[in-house]
């Protein structure tokens, strides 16, 4: 890393005793014992571990207590400009700290890293032996500060591979962001599958179809997905035990067909003048949280209630877990929103 400098102490006198000595013997009635470093190691990892990435390696020159727990902590690595301000000095640095740290693996962020002929390195941080059991991952190519995705010219873009080594971390991962980056073809046979996984969002990915229903498939507890921005699919069907919300914002063109979600509460169109053009919900008895709705959803089918550019247009029931509905609307149509009441 680079080089960490403590911070200046204030010149003491001669009769005042150091940190260590108050730590050891000071006197408890004057405040100096340090409490904190008494805790047991596991403990004081925790709490280096929530820490930003350059203020937990520092916590190395604080005493001869601390010297060792930074590297044997779990590990929270996040290569944004906290760790320096130049992209090539972060990149050296994420490559020491991972040849330097012994402890378990916790999150792992690289959104802020550009691609630029590093593709194998990514690949090498990735195969790390520091990173096994890795719980959190936040990845994503970027470019001048944006993603690919929805809105940016596909033409000029070069090819932008997620590294096949990232899906190693499939069977130990908690929540997974990915972002700005092609997904590799899955096959039946090769299929990942992610048993702990609870989040997972991928925005500015192209995926194909049978590539996102084999990874969804592979969710044994997602309780939340989050699709934006997102290519390479013409449906999405969802059947999921255990989801709880999904996040919708992709091409126009794309249908959207909740099949089984006994779980889901929320059901949010999050860009409204995006897509998809068509929604249906065939069974989600929990559904409570409904939007955004527009004009621009041709059809939405909620199993008893069709609904066609905001006019409903067929109703044998009435939604009765509803309890948020968004609707957005180039008005006045106060028809229309009393219909939908």
């Amino acid at each position: 890393m680079e080089e960490v400098t403590a911070p200046v102490a204030k010149k003491r006198r001669h009769d005042e005793p150091d940190c260590q000595e108050r730590s050891e013997g000071g006197d408890a009635d004057a405040g100096g014992i340090d409490l904190i470093s008494l805790l047991p190691d596991e403990i004081l990892g925790s709490i280096i571990s929530l820490l930003p990435t350059k203020d937990a390696a520092r916590t190395t020159v604080l005493s001869p207590r601390w010297r060792h727990l930074w590297r044997s902590a779990p590990l929270n690595l996040d290569a944004d400009g906290g760790l320096s301000g130049q992209e090539r000095k972060r990149i050296s640095i994420v490559s020491r700290i991972l040849e330097a740290h012994r402890g378990p693996a916790r999150r792992l962020s690289l959104r802020s890293v550009r691609l630029r002929g590093i593709y194998a390195r990514f690949d090498r941080w990735f195969c790390s032996a520091a990173l096994n059991n890795l719980e959190h991952l936040d990845f994503g190519y970027a470019r001048d500060g944006r993603y690919y995705g929805i809105g940016v010219d596909p033409d000029p873009r070069p090819p932008r591979p997620l590294p096949p080594s990232a899906l190693r971390f499939a069977p130990t991962l908690r929540t997974a962001y990915i972002g700005g980056c092609d997904f590799p073809a899955v096959a039946p046979a090769a299929a990942p599958c992610f048993p702990r996984l609870t989040r997972l969002t991928l925005y500015g990915v192209a995926i194909s179809e049978d590539a996102l229903h084999r990874v969804l498939a592979g969710c044994a507890v997602l309780e939340t997905l989050g699709l934006e921005a997102s290519s390479g699919f013409g449906a999405v069907r969802i059947n999921s035990p255990t989801l709880r919300s999904v996040g919708f914002a992709v091409s126009a063109e794309t249908e959207l067909v909740i099949e089984d979600a006994p779980c889901l509460e929320r059901l949010m169109l999050l860009d409204p003048h995006s897509g998809p053009k068509n929604v249906r919900v065939v069974r989600a008895p929990q559904l409570k949280v409904l939007g955004y709705l527009s004009d621009k959803i041709t059809k939405l089918d909620l199993g008893t209630v069709i609904i066609q550019e905001t006019m409903v247009v067929s109703s044998t029931a009435s939604l009765r877990t509803v309890k948020v509905l968004v609707l957005e609307s180039a008005g006045p149509n106060l028809d229309t929103i009393i219909g939908f009441l």
